[in-house]
């Protein structure tokens, strides 16, 4: 018969793995919003776009931050892209602020958020209530990430 100790390590395990998610992708729902409560993308892009331009000032006068965000014309989908010229330490740190905002703004959860800055081998993924999200940093093409509603 397993001892209590073995049985609430194995349930630790599994939430864990729950939480986390198996391979490079993650699906939750904790934290989020009700899905009729869910967070507009045009509303989500507006307020980074804010974000984004008041933190470039910091640093330059030759990127704009509607450089950082493409809106879908049906506003399902909205893009986060590192802006020429890619290999700029500042434009490719601004997009992964740019994706942090996006992911917050969108109700993302933090153990989604958290994933953002880690360093990692191709294309990541993740899902909470409403929404899906891939994200990649590549060296040529820097930090790239999308957001989809999933209404």
């Amino acid at each position: 018969m397993p001892s209590l100790r073995s049985a609430t390590a194995v349930a630790a395990l599994l939430f864990a793995t729950t939480l986390t998610g198996c391979g490079s992708g993650t699906s939750t729902t904790a934290g989020a919003p009700a899905p009729d409560k869910l967070a507009d993308l045009t509303q989500v892009r507006d307020a980074c776009m804010t974000e984004t331009a008041d933190s470039l000032k910091t640093f330059t006068n030759k990127l704009t931050a509607d450089q950082f965000y493409e809106l879908s014309a049906d506003g399902k989908a909205l893009r986060v892209i590192t802006p020429v010229p890619r290999e700029n330490a500042v434009t490719r740190s601004e997009a992964l602020s740019a994706t942090k905002c996006v992911f917050r703004e969108a109700h993302a959860p933090q153990i989604v958020a958290d994933r953002l800055g880690v360093p990692a081998d191709g294309e990541q993924n993740a899902a909470w209530t409403g929404f899906t999200a891939t994200w990649e940093s590549d060296n040529e093409l820097g930090y790239r990430a999308r957001v989809m509603v999933t209404r």
